[in-house]
Order: structure tokens, then C-alpha cells, then sequence
């Protein structure tokens, strides 16, 4: 099958995603979605979690380089107001990502979450390093506020932002308050290191 083909059953598969979440996706609407036989999906996707990881995989691939594309480097508040944009505008996309994705890896998005994990602490000790975030494990500061944004995405989403502030005014606030720690340091930010893994988000 062509990656142009490909391509067009991904984006179908996203459309059946958005509009009625992952029970709506099957292989057979999704081929009848772009005009194919029900059978032709099977030639590229083994199954319908194969071709929702491939949905995911591409989602978190956009994101990584839309950051790139406004930050370059990319900040951690600019790989976060990225995510966030991301998550409010397919908030489908977000929950499947976030809490219906099985046990067991898909390469390609293996390969793209190693990707975001790679630029999230390359970003933070980046910030160590300019005296912008506080010294301390990049990995632990990382998992600080990659949580606090998908707690303030969650939140946002399940209360139908009635009362609730936008995920970017929390993550601002949350960086604002980490760099008057860093600036109340004497410590030295760790040196930078190529290191990567897997998580998600």
C-alpha cells in the first residue's frame, strides 16, 4: 500500500476517532471512509490497534515538530503550550494517547514518544543550564511538569472549563514559580546529557 494511502486511513481513522471516540474506529469503516474495499486496511494495518498507533504515533510526531518549528531549540513551555493546543483542539486523540492505550509497544510510536521524551530533557536542562529551571534530576522535574499539564488538560476537559483555568495559565504559572526557585539557587545546573527513554507524555 502507497503512503499516500496510508496516510488518508490514518486520517479517516482520526475523523471516526474525533467524532465518536475509539469505538467508532474499525478497519472496515474506515476503508469505506476512503473508498476502499473493507478488506484493504488488513494490506497495511494488522489490526485496529496497529492503525491507532499509527494515528498516535503521527499525532505525537506533529507535535515534536510543530515545537521545533516555534522554538529552536524547543522550551518546555513551548513543548507544553504545543501539547496542550494539540489536546484541546482533539481532545479524542488526547484520551486515547492518555488513558485507553493497551499494554505493549508499536515501534513507530515507540519511536515517536522516545522523540518528545528526548526534546522534554534536552529542554530541561537546557533551562538548568540558563538558570531559567531549578538544579535537580531532569527526568523528576520532567515528570513535575509534564504531569501538572495533563492534570490541568484533564481537568479542563472533564469540567467543560467552566471555572477552571486553561491548562496554559497553570503551566505559566508553574514555570513562573520554578524559575524564582532557580534564581534563588547557588547551586550549579547539571551538565547536559544526550539521554532519551520512553515515556509517553
Amino acid at each position: 500500500m502507497s503512503t499516500a494511502r496510508c496516510n488518508h486511513l490514518i486520517s479517516a481513522a482520526a475523523e471516526l476517532l474525533d467524532k465518536a471516540g475509539p469505538a467508532a474506529v474499525t478497519l472496515r469503516d474506515v476503508g469505506r471512509a476512503v473508498g476502499v474495499s473493507h478488506n484493504a486496511p488488513y494490506r497495511h494495518f494488522d489490526s485496529k490497534q496497529d492503525l491507532l498507533a499509527s494515528l498516535l504515533a503521527r499525532e505525537l510526531q506533529s507535535v515534536c515538530t510543530e515545537a521545533e518549528a516555534e522554538e529552536s531549540p524547543p522550551s518546555p513551555r513551548a513543548l507544553i503550550l504545543v501539547f496542550a493546543r494539540w489536546a484541546l483542539a482533539y481532545p479524542e486523540r488526547f484520551r486515547l494517547m492518555i488513558f485507553h492505550w493497551p499494554d505493549g509497544e508499536h515501534e513507530n510510536l515507540r519511536i515517536a514518544k522516545h522523540r518528545w521524551h528526548g526534546l522534554f530533557i534536552r529542554a530541561i536542562e537546557i533551562g538548568q543550564a540558563g538558570g531559567t529551571l531549578p538544579a535537580g534530576d531532569p527526568e523528576c522535574l520532567s515528570c513535575l511538569i509534564r504531569s501538572t499539564a495533563l492534570g490541568a488538560l484533564q481537568l479542563y476537559l472533564s469540567t467543560g472549563a467552566e471555572n477552571t483555568p486553561p491548562p496554559a495559565a497553570i503551566i505559566g504559572d508553574l514555570l513562573g514559580h520554578l524559575a524564582k526557585v532557580a534564581q534563588q539557587e547557588p547551586g550549579i545546573a547539571p551538565a547536559l546529557s544526550p539521554k532519551a527513554s520512553n515515556a509517553a507524555v
